[in-house]
C-alpha cells in the first residue's frame, strides 16, 4: 500500500459487499486509515479471499476510489453482478434463472451482514426476507441436488462458506424429510450464522494461528456466535442452537460442550454434515473431477463417529446420485 496526500473530497466510497472477491478492479482502490487515504490495490488487481476475511474481522464496510472513477467503477460492479447471474444461469439452466438471481442477491446481502460491525434487527429482518424468498422458490421448483452443488462457490471467504453450508443444509434437510417452511428457514439461518463467531474473531488474533489466543478463540467461536446473536429478539432459539452445536460430534468428542447422539439438536446434526462436506470439497477444489466424490468418501468412512448414522445414508445417496449417478453400496447384513 502507498501513502499519498489526498483530501476527503477527492474520494468516493464504494460498499465493500458490492465488490466481488477475486474480481478485477477497474480503478485504483484506497482504504481510509484515520484521515489518510492509502492506496490498497491498483487498477487490474483483485481483492483476495484472505483480505476479504480480514476486512470482515475488522468490520471494514467500504473502500474508496477517486471521485472521477466512481461512475465507471459502479458500472463495472453492476456488470460483474449481471455476469455472475448469467454464468450461474448457464450452470443451472435458464428455467432456474430466478434461483440464480435470488442467490446472487442473497450472497451480496450475506457479505453486507458479515461486514457490519454489529448485527441489528433491521439487518437480520432484511436477510430473513431474502432467505424466505429463496426457500419459497426452491420449494416451488424442487431442484435436483446437482443444482444445489452448482450454487456453491469455490472461494474461501467465511461469508461464502456460510452460504455454501446454508444451501447444502437446505438440500440435506429436505432429503431427510424436512418440509416445513419455518423449519427450513431456521435451518438455513442457523447455517448462515454458524461461523459468525469465527468471522468476528479480532484480526490480531486471526493473524497468529499458532497462538494460544487463536486456539481458544476457535474453540469458543460457537459460544461467541450465540452471544452476538442472542441479543436480537428476532433470532429464534433453533437458530441459536444450531450455531452453538455445529461442532459437536455424534460420538461426544466435539466442542464446546461435548454433547453426543440424540442430545444434539436434529437441525444441528444436518448443519454438521453440510459444514464438513463443504470444507472437504474446498480442500479438494484443485481436482474438480474428484472433489465431490472424495468428500462423499469421507462421509462414508465416518460410520457414526462424527455424524448422525441415521441421517447420513440418505444424504450420501442423494450426493452420489447427483455427482456420479450411482447409489451407496448397502452394508452387508
Amino acid at each position: 500500500m502507498t501513502n499519498v496526500s489526498f483530501t476527503t473530497d477527492d474520494f468516493a466510497a464504494i460498499p465493500l459487499h458490492k465488490i466481488g472477491c477475486n474480481d478485477k478492479l477497474v480503478a485504483d482502490v484506497f482504504v481510509k486509515i484515520g484521515e489518510k487515504f492509502i492506496k490498497f490495490k491498483e487498477h487490474g488487481d483483485f481483492i483476495s479471499e484472505e483480505k476479504f476475511n480480514y476486512f470482515i474481522s475488522k468490520n471494514v464496510k467500504e473502500l474508496f476510489v477517486h471521485v472521477e472513477s466512481k461512475a465507471a467503477f459502479e458500472t463495472a460492479v453492476e456488470e460483474a453482478k449481471q455476469e455472475a447471474i448469467e454464468t450461474l444461469t448457464e450452470e443451472i439452466g435458464e428455467e432456474n434463472r430466478d434461483l440464480a438471481e435470488k442467490q446472487i442477491d442473497l450472497r451480496e446481502k450475506i457479505y453486507e451482514t458479515f461486514l457490519d460491525e454489529k448485527l441489528s434487527n433491521e439487518t437480520v429482518d432484511l436477510l430473513k426476507t431474502q432467505v424466505d424468498d429463496f426457500i419459497s422458490a426452491v420449494k416451488d421448483k424442487n431442484p435436483s441436488a446437482d443444482i444445489f452443488l452448482k450454487l456453491t462457490n469455490m472461494n474461501n471467504t467465511i461469508a461464502e462458506h456460510s452460504m455454501n453450508v446454508a444451501n447444502l443444509s437446505l438440500l440435506f434437510g429436505m432429503v431427510t424429510g424436512q418440509s416445513s417452511s419455518i423449519v427450513l428457514e431456521n435451518l438455513y439461518m442457523g447455517a448462515l450464522f454458524h461461523d459468525y463467531g469465527k468471522a468476528k474473531i479480532p484480526a490480531d488474533v486471526i493473524e497468529k494461528p499458532n497462538s494460544m489466543a487463536y486456539e481458544k478463540a476457535i474453540k469458543n467461536h460457537p459460544n461467541a456466535g450465540v452471544e452476538f446473536l442472542k441479543s436480537l429478539p428476532n433470532i429464534p432459539q433453533p437458530v441459536l442452537t444450531i450455531v452453538a452445536e455445529h461442532h459437536e460430534q455424534f460420538s461426544g468428542v466435539g466442542y464446546p460442550k461435548g454433547i453426543s447422539g440424540e442430545a444434539i439438536y436434529g437441525l444441528s446434526r444436518i448443519v454438521q454434515i453440510a459444514n464438513a462436506f463443504d470444507n472437504i470439497v474446498f480442500e479438494n477444489r484443485k481436482n474438480k473431477a474428484k472433489m465431490y466424490t472424495n468428500a462423499i468418501k469421507v462421509l462414508e468412512y465416518d460410520k457414526g463417529k462424527q455424524f448422525d448414522p441415521e441421517l447420513l445414508p440418505r444424504i450420501i445417496d442423494c450426493l452420489k446420485l447427483s455427482v456420479g449417478n450411482f447409489t451407496r453400496e448397502r452394508e452387508k447384513k
